[in-house]
């Protein structure tokens, strides 16, 4: 009969991931059962034996998905309209005629500005009448001699027909005046 010394033998079994430091997931386990050691030692002498059971180790998880980069989304640009052209004449004036288009308040704060609302102002700087024409442009709508010697009624005339061919940019004093 054999005989065996009473000492407690001790085995560590250590995974690969104890050793090296990361999770602790052995992947294994020890199972511990007695059997009854049938070769040199009698039948009724019990060994406390050991099995080693390798775990199912589900696989690892994937690593999550990075982050997703948030996109830029542009800006639609919206095609703004070309602003309108000034109209030719103003919703106030009556354009049907140049007595009513002259006795509009607009063209009456026209006049005041330029020459005081006097018809026959002639200032001495090139620019004659109650409109203060440049005698050029009086001559190219159909004036004739001075503008300030015309009577108001030509006067307005002349100046309609040069608001309908050009606007209020004929009058530097329109923007004041609200036109």
């Amino acid at each position: 009969m054999l005989f065996f010394p009473s000492a407690v033998l001790s085995i560590a079994l250590v995974s690969v991931s104890q050793a090296t430091g990361s999770a602790p997931d052995p992947g294994f386990r020890l199972t511990a059962f007695n059997e009854p050691l049938h070769t040199a030692i009698s039948s009724d002498a019990t060994v406390l034996m050991w099995r080693v059971e390798a775990l199912a180790a589900a696989p690892p998880a994937p690593p999550a998905p990075p982050a997703p980069v948030p996109v830029p989304v542009p800006t639609p640009v919206v095609a703004q309209a070309a602003p309108a052209p000034a109209p030719v004449a103003s919703s106030v004036i009556d354009s049907s005629s140049a007595a009513a288009w002259a006795a509009s308040p607009g063209v009456a704060c026209i006049r005041e500005h330029e020459s005081g609302d006097n018809y026959s102002e002639d200032t001495g700087n090139g620019y004659y009448g109650a409109y203060q024409d440049l005698l050029s442009t009086w001559e190219s709508h159909g004036g004739t001699g001075l503008p300030n010697d015309a009577p108001p009624a030509v006067q307005d005339q002349i100046n309609y027909e040069i608001f309908l061919s050009g606007g209020w940019g004929q009058w530097s004093t329109a923007a004041g005046c609200g036109l």
